[in-house]
């Protein structure tokens, strides 16, 4: 990584994600705080590594250590953030980023609980970014991160935003096992954000299973109107 091979830090991304995820889970609230933990830590790791800087020997220990020092800083920064208490204030505002057509078209009740599952962070971004139109360097520094954080803090609340609604879409109705595990993925399977194991995975049980199979159809219809 040093000598410029970012190829190589998607490896230390991958040998050490898990040990970062596990970490932050205890100290998150819920699990898209933990994921926005992990990223800005390995994203402070990556910069402080084209600097010069960076760990010199264990770079588990360093990359631990920088994401205790994320949870720190974005707890002191916590009571500056600004938390709206009713998402349905902003349901219509917010649907411009992720698909206003489906807002249209399906119950809004679907996407105000679509809203509510989302992390107090992730709401927080949304609002500041699509309803109030700042731009990341006017937020970063109430957030507690630099503007780059805040626009990919962002990019993953959208898509947060789009695979809860298709979550709910389908909560809507109860599935029983084997299925119900499937039927909960089916949302992020739709969006390509599985890994190719678990997508071949679901690719199989959605060809030989017609109930997840009818609803995977259902389903990628609605996401359609997302990818548009």
């Amino acid at each position: 990584m040093r000598d410029g091979d970012t190829e190589a830090f998607a490896e230390l991304f991958t040998r050490h994600r898990a040990a970062a995820t596990r970490l932050a889970a205890v100290h998150a609230d819920d699990a898209h705080t933990a994921q926005d933990v992990v990223a800005e830590a390995f994203s402070r790791v990556l910069q402080a590594l084209r600097s010069g800087g960076g760990p010199s020997s264990s770079f588990r220990s360093y990359l631990l250590k920088v994401l205790r020092n994320v949870v720190a800083e974005w707890g002191r920064g916590a009571g500056r953030q600004v938390y709206v208490p009713d998402v349905s204030l902003y349901e219509v505002e917010c649907a411009a980023s992720a698909g206003y057509e489906a807002l249209r078209n399906y119950e809004h009740t679907l996407a105000i609980e679509a809203l509510a599952s989302l992390s107090d962070r992730w709401r927080t971004v949304l609002w500041c970014t699509i309803v109030q139109s700042q731009q990341p360097a006017a937020i970063a520094s109430s957030m507690g991160i630099s503007p780059n954080s805040v626009a990919a803090l962002a990019y993953r609340a959208k898509e947060g935003l789009r695979q809860a609604y298709l979550t709910v879409h389908l909560g809507q109705r109860r599935y029983q096992s084997p299925c119900s595990g499937y039927v909960r993925r089916l949302a992020a399977y739709s969006r390509g954000r599985l890994s190719e194991c678990a997508s071949e995975e679901m690719a199989l049980h959605v060809k030989e299973c017609a109930t997840c199979g009818r609803l995977y159809q259902e389903i990628d219809e609605l996401n359609s109107i997302f990818r548009a």
